[in-house]
């Protein structure tokens, strides 16, 4: 059963995990919901640069070289604040 996920890419249209649309999908696999490496970045970490200023952090995946569909970031609003506080409290 497919998950929508969230992205750290905020809703970026170069983005070539969620094309901008801020969600993907991601179904677990037999081992459950493993890691992969960053489709934007190819797993380098940096992207290059418009201007030439040398490379810039990927916007997808933060420098980690890879993207972790268990651990997505938190909704910036104060809905994600209440479901951290939720998940401190009741788990989940």
């Amino acid at each position: 059963m497919p998950h929508r996920v969230r992205c750290r890419c905020r809703g970026n249209p170069d983005c070539k995990l969620c094309f901008g649309t801020k969600f993907y999908d991601y179904t677990p696999g037999p081992h459950g919901w493993m890691p992969f490496v960053c489709p934007t970045c190819e797993g380098k970490g940096t992207l290059p640069s418009a201007n030439g200023n040398g490379p810039q952090e990927c916007f997808t995946c933060r420098k980690a070289k890879t993207i972790d569909p268990a651990n997505p970031p938190l909704n910036e609003d104060a809905r994600g604040v209440l479901r951290t506080i939720w998940r401190i409290f009741f788990g989940g």
